[in-house]
């Protein structure tokens, strides 16, 4: 999935260096859609196992979607949102173990957040920016349990927690149309890929 996501967006991200030029509007609004590499809800599982349980998690990253509304060409305000699904595999090494795997556990976090946006750097076909996030996570949890006789999984007790991002970015393309590289630290992850569409 993650190969999928990956190259998804390296063809979404040369879209803006082949879009035609239009003529000059109004672009006070823009959308944005990326995918976040290590967002830090990716280290909140909070399920514990015994020495003699190990678990492996699969860790897909963040989805994310923003919106924003410019005041003037250098600052706006809007919304943000991201998933960020995984899923973490228990196996128990006892003696005699036919089959190792006792459960599954599939957990996601869904971040709403509100954020300030600056651009920095407003040229023609490059926009430098500064980006910050704030607002809530909620996170939901599925349990499969294949030996329950084995290991009692005790769901994990937060189902919320305060939602962030800071980061700053790069925007290559034109006036409507341009491909995302983003550096920071949150929800939304380290390093971002994106497109955004502005009207």
């Amino acid at each position: 999935m993650k190969k999928s996501i990956v190259i998804i967006l390296a063809l979404a991200l040369s879209m803006p260096i082949f879009a035609q030029e239009k003529e000059e509007r109004s672009t006070n609004n823009e959308f944005s859609i990326g995918y976040g590499f290590r967002p830090i809800s990716s280290g909140y599982y909070g399920v514990g196992s015994p020495s003699h349980f190990t678990y492996w998690i699969d860790k897909v990253g963040a989805i994310y979607g923003t919106y924003t509304h410019y005041f003037n060409k250098v600052v706006g305000v809007g919304g943000t949102y991201c998933f960020d699904p995984r899923e973490i595999d228990y196996y128990y090494h006892g003696v005699n173990t036919i089959n190792p795997l006792v459960c599954n556990l599939y957990e996601s976090s869904h971040s709403i957040m509100g954020h300030v946006k600056i651009n920095c750097v407003n040229k023609k076909h490059f926009v430098l920016y500064f980006k910050t996030d704030a607002g809530i996570c909620l996170w939901d949890y599925k349990l499969k349990e294949h030996q329950p006789e084995l290991f009692g999984v005790n769901l994990p007790q937060q189902h919320c927690c305060f939602a962030w991002q800071v980061a700053s970015g790069i925007e290559v393309g034109n006036e409507h149309l341009a491909g995302i590289m983003q550096c920071g630290i949150g929800m939304e992850g380290i390093l971002c890929l994106g497109i955004r569409y502005k009207f």
